[in-house]
């Protein structure tokens, strides 16, 4: 007699889970880096990668196509490439955010809870003919993480956290500034950092430099910095981060990466920053058991939110004096690795050796964080200065592409500059669900015993 056994992981799950992962041509929505202000920029229509069969024409809508038979805003044909983008007239005006997600909005009422997104008026469709193949809309994310259902096993360094990178680099109006460098090489964001975690962003790179404001507030006299300069005001940036995490209920990590202004040799400065991080943001920060030595990378997010934790701070503390630099306020640095001086084939090669995780490769079990930039000097050997946007444009498409393979799983934290010309935030949901499905049905299966 011959005994054959079958281990069956259940069936339905995975098949509702891969349905819409196997689009046979997925569609979706980004800004444009090529307007000299954020509604001045255009929508982009991004199709791919790799479509098994692109549809016969897309079109750009106002409104739901959904739920009336509205005509397109603007209507393409001839899609006959399996990946690509295209940049449209249509320009993306101000933005107001439902549901009470505007800074400005009161507290008084919470905001309203979207754990699938909420669509902001501008969607893509697809078609064949007359039927409707897809429907997608530039959207917000302000409560993703509760999406991440079966979640309870998964610690942060598993998670794939989508960041943007010199977070802070931001100005309100373009014409108020009269500096060029800071318009065109300085800025490295659409949005405000509050707009940022709206629209889904879970983790922040700040460069911080110290300025001495002659103030009666020490925490006037810290600012973020890019490039060794100048942006905005600190403290600003830190609130809008502790109300976001109020009004959401969500987890968002703080990584203060650099120094570069003011700081070196001054461990006072540094103990003066550590003061203004306590006081804005430690009633909702992590504070590390430290006779338990515990890692923040290895803490369940689930249990730090259950906890009423929703800020990690990582912070290099050898640079802090005692006794703050034991304070279980601050996380030690993930590793950090970046493509700043690399062109898109070197970035392709390290992507390769940092997402493959081999047991010889720099990328093992710990929190990592992948920085896809191109600085000011590597676009040199090109013999033209890019702007900053220039950049962007040319490597956020490929990184995001590239992620939409196998990588995207192994994935940790990546941090673009102008991260709204990728929809790296809605990868990084369905790469969270599919992990967060693979760990619930770990141990969850049928097994049958065929006698024969």
């Amino acid at each position: 007699m011959m005994k054959i056994r079958l281990l069956l992981l259940p069936l339905l799950p995975c098949l509702l889970f891969i349905g819409p992962l196997r689009a046979s041509c997925p569609i979706y929505l980004t800004i444009s880096l090529s307007g000299k202000a954020l509604h001045d920029s255009c929508l982009e229509v991004n199709w791919g990668p790799d479509c098994a069969g692109p549809p016969e024409w897309i079109g750009i809508y106002g409104q739901d196509p959904t739920i009336s038979n509205f005509q397109p805003d603007l209507r393409i044909n001839g899609i006959t490439n399996r990946t690509g983008k295209l940049s449209t007239p249509i320009k993306l005006g101000k933005l107001l955010f439902p549901g009470g997600w505007n800074r400005q909005d009161s507290n008084e009422l919470p905001a309203t809870r979207y754990p699938r997104g909420k669509c902001l008026p501008h969607y893509v469709a697809s078609y064949n003919g007359t039927e409707l193949l897809t429907v997608e809309c530039l959207k917000i994310q302000p409560n993703w993480m509760a999406q991440i259902k079966d979640g309870d096993q998964m610690p942060l360094k598993s998670l794939f956290l989508p960041g943007s990178h010199a977070s802070g680099a931001f100005i309100a109006s373009y014409s108020k500034t009269k500096s060029l460098l800071v318009k065109d090489y300085l800025v490295a964001q659409h949005f405000d950092v509050w707009s940022q975690l709206v629209f889904g962003i879970r983790y922040l790179d700040f460069s911080v430099g110290y300025k001495y404001m002659d103030s009666d507030n020490d925490a006037d006299n810290f600012w973020i910095a890019n490039e060794n300069m100048f942006i905005i005001p600190l403290a600003g940036v830190l609130r809008d981060v502790r109300h976001f995490v109020e009004r959401s209920g969500e987890l968002v990590i703080l990584d203060f990466s650099s120094f570069p202004i003011g700081f070196y040799k001054h461990p006072e400065i540094y103990s003066s920053l550590f003061h203004l991080l306590r006081q804005e943001l430690g009633e909702v920060a992590y504070q590390r058991n430290m006779t338990l030595d515990q890692h923040c990378a290895n803490r369940n997010f689930r249990q730090l939110l259950s906890l009423g934790i929703h800020v990690v701070l990582l912070f290099p503390t050898q640079e802090l004096p005692y006794p703050e630099n034991e304070s279980g306020l601050l996380c030690s640095p993930w590793q950090r690795f970046s493509t700043s001086y690399m062109n898109i084939s070197q970035t392709l090669d390290y992507m390769r050796l940092l997402f493959s995780k081999k047991p010889d490769g720099p990328v093992q079990d710990d929190g990592w964080i992948f920085t896809a930039v191109k600085s000011m000097e590597q676009t040199l050997n090109t013999h033209k200065l890019q702007t900053a946007k220039e950049r962007a444009a040319v490597i956020n498409p490929k990184v995001n592409q590239w992620l939409k393979g196998p990588w995207g799983m192994n994935a940790n934290v990546v941090a673009m500059d102008y991260f709204s010309n990728t929809n790296i935030v809605d990868l990084a949901i369905e790469v969270n669900a599919h992990k967060a499905f693979l760990l619930a049905t770990k141990n969850k299966f049928i097994n049958l015993e065929i006698l024969r």
